[in-house]
C-alpha cells in the first residue's frame, strides 16, 4: 500500500495539471475577448484548428489564430511550462519553427493570407530564460524562425486592488507588422479570470484532451443536469451525454468545419472513472450504456473531491465516505449553489 505522502503528491499534480489546463482556456478566452471588444482591423479567429504546411500532409494545431487586413494572419503559441535542460527547451520550441513555413487553413475563401506573423506566450516564470534562449539561438542559426516573432508573458496573479485572479500580459520582445496588436501588447494586458468564466461558461475545453477530473466536474454539474434536472439516479448512454455536450459546450467560433469541444473519447474516460469511484454504474456488455449515481452525496468541492477519490485509487488508499447529517447538509448546500435542488 502507497503511503499518504504518495496520495498527497497525487493530489497535488493532479491540481496542478487542471490549473494549468483552465488557465490555458481563460488566457485564449480572455484573447479573444479583448480583440472583439476593440472591433478594430485585428479579429480572432478561432482556437486550435487544424492548418496544415502547404502542399504537404504536416498537420499544425496553433493555439489561437488571428486575422486582419490585407490578407494577414498571426499564429500564437501558447506555454503554461516549458523544461529547463536547454535541449528540451529547443525540442519544445520546435512549434515555432513550424509556423516558419507557409500554411494553409485560414479563414479565407482559400485557405491562404499573403503573408503571416508568429505570436509566442510564455508564462512569467520561464519568460526571462526563454527571451534570452530565444535570441542567442535566433542569432547563431540554432533556431531558424523566418517569419516576424513577437514573445510576451503571461501569469495569473491576485489584484491588489480587487483581491480576484487576473491574468497579466506583457510584451518582451519583437513585434508584428499589425500595429494594432503591437500596440495592445505594449500597454499591458489585464484580463478578469471571473468576468471571462461568467461571459463563456460554455467555452470550457481546448483540442488538448483535459484532465479527466475536470471533464467529471463539467459533466456532474452541467450535462447530467440537462439530462435529469432532479437530483436522483438515471440510466443514460454515451450517445445522449455526447449529444447534450456537443448542443451545450459551444465552439470557439463560427467558422467552417469548426470542431466540437468535446471528444467522444473523453465521455468515454469520464463515464468509466465514475464507475470507478463508485457514482456510475455500467448496464451493458460494451460500454455504451451507464446508470448514473446522482443520489450519493458528496462534499462541497465537487473537484476536490473527484481528485482525491481516483487519487485514492491510484494509491491504493481507503476511501473516504461521507455518511453524517452535516457531511449530508454540507453537500446538499453545494448542489444547491450550482442550481440543482433535492425537492
Amino acid at each position: 500500500m502507497a503511503n499518504e505522502s504518495d496520495f498527497q503528491k497525487c493530489k497535488e499534480a493532479r491540481k496542478a495539471e487542471i490549473d494549468k489546463y483552465y488557465q490555458t482556456v481563460l488566457l485564449t478566452l480572455g484573447f479573444k475577448d479583448l480583440l472583439e471588444a476593440k472591433k478594430g482591423n485585428c479579429s480572432f479567429v478561432s482556437a486550435e484548428p487544424r492548418f496544415f504546411v502547404e502542399n504537404t500532409r504536416q498537420e499544425l494545431k496553433p493555439d489561437m489564430v488571428l486575422q486582419y487586413e490585407p490578407s494577414r494572419g498571426v499564429l500564437c503559441e501558447t506555454k503554461t511550462s516549458l523544461p529547463f535542460p536547454d535541449v528540451y527547451l529547443l525540442s519544445s520550441l520546435d512549434q515555432i519553427e513550424k509556423y516558419s513555413k507557409e500554411v494553409t487553413g485560414w479563414n479565407t475563401p482559400d485557405r491562404r493570407v499573403a503573408n503571416h506573423d508568429i505570436l509566442f506566450l510564455c508564462h512569467s516564470m520561464d519568460s526571462d530564460r526563454v527571451v534570452g534562449k530565444i535570441q542567442e539561438w535566433l542569432e547563431d542559426g540554432t533556431l531558424k524562425v523566418t517569419k516576424k516573432l513577437s514573445i510576451c508573458e503571461w501569469s495569473m496573479i491576485i489584484s491588489p486592488k480587487t483581491g480576484k485572479d487576473v491574468i497579466l500580459i506583457r510584451h518582451r520582445l519583437g513585434t508584428t507588422d499589425c500595429e494594432e496588436l503591437n500596440q495592445m501588447l505594449r500597454a499591458n494586458v489585464v484580463i478578469d479570470t471571473q468576468a471571462i468564466s461568467v461571459k463563456y461558461e460554455k467555452c470550457k475545453f481546448t483540442r488538448k484532451e483535459p484532465p479527466v477530473e475536470y471533464l467529471m466536474q463539467e459533466f456532474w454539474v452541467n450535462v447530467f443536469s440537462e439530462l435529469n434536472v432532479k437530483l436522483e439516479d438515471f440510466e443514460t448512454s454515451l450517445t445522449d451525454i455526447l449529444k447534450i455536450a456537443y448542443e451545450y459546450y459551444i465552439p470557439w467560433s463560427n467558422i467552417e468545419g469548426e470542431y466540437s469541444q468535446v471528444r467522444q473519447s473523453w465521455v468515454s474516460k469520464a463515464l468509466n472513472a465514475f464507475a470507478e469511484i463508485g457514482l456510475a454504474e455500467e448496464i451493458s456488455v460494451n460500454g455504451s450504456k451507464y446508470r448514473i449515481l446522482r443520489t450519493k452525496k458528496l462534499p462541497k468541492d465537487i473537484l476536490d473531491y473527484f481528485i482525491e477519490a481516483r487519487c485514492r485509487l491510484l494509491t491504493r488508499q481507503p476511501q473516504k465516505t461521507f455518511t453524517t447529517d452535516e457531511q449530508k447538509a454540507e453537500s446538499q448546500r453545494s448542489l444547491e449553489e450550482f442550481g440543482v435542488n433535492e425537492k
